[in-house]
């Protein structure tokens, strides 16, 4: 019995589909003829003031020789009444024709690019940016403000891009807040991480937070299409905004369309490819390996973790034998048989040792920190880029929310053609026929939608087999060799200040030896 009243309720809605699309085509060709007349109208009306203005110029020419009045008298008023009118009409009917089809495209456009689809700032960014342009930018001087339970932190955020130089300031929440409406407006995307939110405001930890900040925005450059997306371009980087969080919540919601549009655009992509076995078998296989690969990355930044400690407290332990307990020994024992010029670290005059000593233990300068912000880094991309994975997945949640809507539709209409209220209908002030008219639309562009949410899902899998993952393992990569060529550096500088310190005491010894 309900599959024959589901096949009585299809036939119903085609049939009554089917009357509207006839009555569709009468009234076209009805309203055909009667456009025809007006243009015809308004060209003969556009002839008739031509002409008038030719009349007006023959009375109007000014006082010449005669030869010359009756020259201009006969024969350039005679080619301006023959061949003037005549052109003026050709290019008066292409000027209404060009402006018939602009204005259907002018249509078109509303349509696709409306606000809800695109904003004029993010066209003009992926239009106008070179992204061959070596991007520079760092995170540093993180500066405490406020007072109290209202304290916080202001990182400064500067560099080049191909627009020019910039610089400004953003609170930690910022960058939280920049990132979650990047996962929103790219469906499917990997965005880089950031650190955890923390209550703790203390030294470390802001050393810590200001170095990851620095690899987040230095994954963000590699990114171009989400560099010079509006938020992060405009909004992040540019915006003299006091509250910039505020100005991110005024920015209007999108559409499905809407992503489809920035996904085009961004990827340069006009035919949209069907989902294939290999698509599928690609996203599989990247997934299982960033699960496998948690558990040894757990294990890996536990040992960095253990070694920066080590490095740390060896720092702490030099500085106190050299820095301090050997100026006191010299100071109590040698200096009773010694005379003060011939000691090596209690002599003011060497007070370069201890400025040395004092750099070495430096605890901001812990080059090994930068092994534990690589492994630490490396969890949080795999976490961003699983979470890429699930906001692709909810695609076909929100595709699946949109069908169970449109078989809603579709069974309200058929109750209202079969001359029933439905639910909704009960409390509203329309007709039938009324309520009939509104239900069709809201069903066509439910559809609309339908087909849309599997484009975008279509789009999003062929973007993330093709491109996402592909430059997520080779920009890993690159990151990878830039963090271990500045441990290097640091490293080699480090050891370059221990090489200072031990020459600087070589040296005073072999002065202050007998002759």
């Amino acid at each position: 019995m309900s599959d024959e009243q589901n096949a009585e309720q299809k036939q119903f809605l085609q049939d009554g589909q089917q009357e509207q699309s006839q009555q569709q085509q009468i009234d076209e060709h009805t309203q055909q003829p009667k456009e025809d007349i007006q243009q015809k109208e308004d060209n003969q009306e556009k002839l008739e003031k031509k002409e008038e203005a030719v009349e007006q110029m023959k009375q109007d020419i000014g006082v010449k020789s005669d030869i010359e009045q009756q020259q201009e008298a006969s024969e350039t008023p005679e080619k301006i009444v023959q061949k003037e009118p005549e052109s003026e009409i050709i290019k008066d009917e292409n000027k209404i024709e060009g402006d018939q089809s602009k204005g259907q495209e002018d249509k078109s456009q509303v349509i696709e690019k409306s606000p809800e689809t695109i904003s004029s700032n993010l066209e003009n960014l992926f239009l106008k940016a070179d992204y061959t342009f070596p991007i520079e930018i760092k995170v540093c001087d993180p500066v405490q403000k406020g007072g109290g339970i209202s304290t916080y932190i202001v990182y400064t955020i500067k560099g080049k891009d191909c627009f020019g130089e910039f610089e400004t300031c953003r609170r930690f929440n910022e960058f939280y807040t920049i990132r979650e409406l990047l996962l929103a407006k790219w469906p499917g995307q990997y965005i880089p991480p950031i650190p955890e939110k923390s209550v703790s405001t203390g030294t470390e930890i802001i050393i810590e937070r200001t170095r990851l900040l620095n690899i987040f925005c230095m994954k963000m450059m590699q990114i171009k299409h989400l560099y010079y997306s509006e938020e992060f371009y405009d909004i992040f980087l540019r915006s003299t905004n006091p509250d910039i969080n505020k100005q991110i919540a005024q920015i209007p919601k999108q559409n499905v369309f809407a992503y489809t549009e920035r996904y085009k655009q961004a990827f340069q992509i006009n035919e949209i490819k069907e989902i294939t076995p290999e698509m599928i078998k690609k996203m599989s296989g990247v997934q299982s390996f960033l699960k496998l690969s948690q558990a040894s990355l757990t294990k890996l930044l536990e040992q960095a973790k253990s070694l920066s400690s080590s490095r740390k407290q060896l720092k702490e332990t030099f500085f106190t034998i050299f820095g301090l307990n050997i100026s006191e020994y010299e100071k109590q024992v040698l200096q009773e048989w010694v005379p003060q010029n011939k000691l090596i670290f209690a002599n003011p005059a060497n007070a370069e040792i201890l400025e040395l000593a004092k750099k070495i233990r430096d605890p901001n300068n812990n080059s090994l920190d930068k092994i534990q912000d690589l492994i630490s880094t490396e969890q949080r991309d795999i976490d961003a880029f699983i979470q890429a994975f699930q906001t692709r997945d909810s695609l076909m949640q929100s595709k699946q929310k949109a069908e169970q809507k449109l078989s809603e539709e579709q069974s309200d209409l058929y109750k209202i053609m079969k001359g029933n209220s439905t639910m909704k209908g009960s409390f509203s002030k329309l007709s039938l026929d009324e309520q009939k008219q509104k239900l069709e639309l809201q069903l066509n562009e439910t559809q609309k939608e339908v087909d849309q949410y599997k484009l975008l899902f279509q789009l999003v899998t062929d973007v993330l087999t093709s491109y996402t993952i592909d430059k997520f393992k080779k920009d890993k990569h690159q990151t990878y060799k830039s963090i271990l060529a500045d441990l290097a550096q640091c490293e080699c500088q480090y050891l370059e200040i221990q090489q200072q310190f031990w020459f600087k005491v070589s040296e005073t010894i072999k002065q202050n030896q007998e002759p």
